[in-house]
């Protein structure tokens, strides 16, 4: 089966809104056993030869030298610089940004393979596959308004008098909607499409009388897709005189505009190989920088930056450039571009154009250099904690006072302190924030440091003390963590030899394992194995959801690997947690005489012994109940 790259997402019906997930084990197995990873990946990635694996340049990291490593016969992926790894629907969730459903779907289409469907009405209507059939039928529509000689000579006019080719203007499907109120209605009426049904997605309002009208009238339109291409919405620039220059589609079951990015699905590939995205705010902005080569550039709709936003992107980039006008509205827009990707821990730098130019006008000024100078306004963007201290030295010169610069280095230290305490940041990203925050206001780390934690203490003052209860004992750490350790070669030596599951099977239950990431993995592979399943790595893998869980479990596939005797390895480390399990029950029972003596005093050894018992009572019970495969994956 051999996917081809130039139609990847042509005509692909992704799982219906209403159908749930419902592949159990043997629909998975079937996708996997149709396609070739090798294949898979070779649509997106140049594959050498070396030995008895594949190699290339990894898609997920700026890799320059092939780190990526594809294995034919386990049927799996590994990159060791960045750790991505797992089968062909991991390669797919993580290149294509894609769910696991969406994922086993996208393969099953292209390997001929079909999936069963479990029908869960959510709603009366139309299903969100047929919702996104009668979008693309009416961009389509739209742009056959626009190609019209007499009709679309208006907005054609306008398209070429800002300067937009007309290969780019097809490229990104330019329409026109003419100024009349039943033009699209009457369009509908004769194709069957149904009033009501285009009413939910905005494209028709409904009258209080009774009957529907065009909402995008006189009109240049702007089809809005989704990453995979599929059209979730419209934008509309008015060109006669209605006061609303644009308008977007309403918030429907396909279109949420503080999710959507203009040009994503344009852009997605440029910005994975860069591993940076560029933001404008207008969708004339995004399309003339593509006519200009700066294929990595997308553009929200006209509304602040969201989480959302953020999220999207940093699936794709590790640096995102915000771009914006030099006027009060993009100062502020900035402003809050800082707090919302700070939020996802990517690298955000700013731009502001010289003269209050948009993005577009810039470029067209330029010309033939309007490439060359907008990567390098980009190349020397600012980065955003520099950006916010800029702000506020440009306030501070308006006072030129010792006192005003002190209270503009202590708002600085309490925005930082702010968003450290609201984001989960790692140590490693913190020092290195507020060392680069104590070079920006002229204080050394240590004074830097001290400030920051002192305002944190503060905020955190009235949480402090807490989440102690659920602390390791000190006198169990170290068995714990040796325990940790046996349990993960445990797995290392099961993902390798599967044979030898039931010697493992007699010592211990996935329920045992201590460490909640081990502790799925060891299901995993109990569900698995005590199935019958005896098939590659990539069979394992085939239920697993979490890109993370997947890394994890390919890292210690190949960390078993290494192991020159898996008999002997896995005897070793069944002795090991013989001991360790005979050690912790000696501290338990020490920890459960002392807790006796101090609570009953002289009636200790009773207590004691009906406590054993009752505990002993309730893991008999829990042991009999029968332990439940999970066959079904996702909801």
């Amino acid at each position: 089966m051999v996917l081809d790259p130039a139609s990847k997402h042509k005509n692909l019906n992704m799982p219906k809104s209403n159908v749930s997930t419902y592949f159990d084990e043997s629909h998975i197995q079937q996708v996997l056993q149709a396609i070739n990873i090798v294949e898979v990946i070779g649509n997106y990635v140049s594959l050498q030869r070396r030995g008895k694996e594949m190699v290339g340049l990894c898609p997920f990291h700026n890799d320059s030298k092939p780190s990526l490593n594809v294995n034919p016969g386990k049927q799996i992926f590994k990159c060791f610089a960045c750790g991505a790894g797992g089968n062909a629907i991991q390669f797919i969730m993580r290149r294509e940004q894609m769910t696991f459903p969406e994922s086993v779907w996208f393969l099953a289409q292209r390997a001929g393979v079909k999936l069963p469907e479990k029908q869960v009405q959510a709603h009366e209507g139309m299903d969100r596959n047929e919702l996104e059939n009668l979008n693309r039928w009416a961009a389509k529509f739209f742009r056959d308004q626009y190609d019209q000689d007499e009709l679309g000579r208006v907005a054609r006019e306008y398209v070429e008098n800002r300067f937009i080719r007309a290969d780019v203007a097809k490229r990104f499907g330019l329409g026109w909607a003419p100024n009349s109120w039943d033009n699209l209605l009457k369009a509908a009426q004769k194709a069957g499409k149904p009033a009501a049904e285009l009413a939910r997605l905005g494209l028709l309002v409904e009258k209080e009388q009774g009957g529907y009208y065009d909402r995008f009238r006189e009109r240049l339109i702007f089809p809005v897709t989704d990453a995979l291409g599929r059209v979730i919405g419209f934008g509309g620039r008015t060109l006669g005189d209605d006061p609303a220059k644009y308008i977007n589609s309403p918030e429907s079951v396909l279109f949420n505009k503080s999710r959507a990015l203009y040009g994503l699905h344009a852009a997605k590939d440029s910005i994975i190989k860069k591993r940076t995205a560029v933001l404008v705010e207008g969708y004339t902005d995004c399309i003339v920088a593509h006519q200009f080569g700066l294929a990595n550039v997308v553009a929200t709709l006209g509304t602040a930056l969201t989480r959302e936003h953020a999220e999207i992107l940093s699936r794709y980039a590790d640096t995102i450039v915000v771009v914006f006008d030099s006027d009060a509205a993009g100062e502020k827009a900035a402003d809050r571009a800082v707090e919302v990707f700070f939020a996802q821990q990517v690298e955000v730098k700013l731009v502001s154009l010289p003269e209050g130019k948009d993005p577009c006008d810039f470029l067209l000024e330029q010309g033939d250099r309007g490439k060359e100078s907008f990567e390098k306004l980009v190349s020397d963007a600012t980065e955003s904690l520099e950006y916010k201290w800029q702000n506020m030295e440009r306030q501070l010169a308006q006072t030129n006072t010792v006192g005003g610069h002190k209270r503009a280095v202590d708002e600085y230290l309490m925005m930082t302190a702010q968003l450290l305490a609201q984001e989960n940041i790692d140590n490693i990203s913190r020092g290195y924030l507020l060392n680069r925050v104590a070079k920006l206001v002229g204080m050394t780390n240590d004074q830097a440091h001290r400030k920051v934690n002192d305002h944190l203490r503060r905020m955190k003052a009235s949480v402090s003390g807490q989440r102690h209860s659920g602390a390791i004992p000190l006198e169990n750490r170290s068995v714990r963590s040796q325990r940790e350790a046996v349990e993960q070669e445990i797995l290392e030596v099961l993902l390798n030899r599967g044979d030898l599951f039931e010697q493992a099977r007699e010592e211990i239950g996935p329920d045992e394992f201590s460490d909640p990431v081990l502790k799925q993995i060891a299901q995993r592979l109990w569900d698995y194995f005590g199935s019958g399943g005896n098939g590659p790595l990539a069979a394992i893998l085939a239920g697993c959801e979490s890109t993370e869980l997947c890394n994890k479990i390919t890292d210690m596939a190949e960390n078993g690997s290494r192991r020159e005797n898996f008999e002997v390895a896995m005897k070793r480390t069944l002795e090991s947690l013989r001991r360790l399990e005979t050690e912790q029950s000696q501290q338990e029972l020490h920890r459960m005489v002392s807790h006796a003596e101090e609570k009953y005093g002289k009636d200790a050894e009773t207590a004691l012994l009906l406590e054993i018992q009752a505990k002993h009572q309730k893991r008999s019970k829990h042991q009999s109940d029968p332990r439940q495969s999970n066959a079904l994956f996702g909801s």
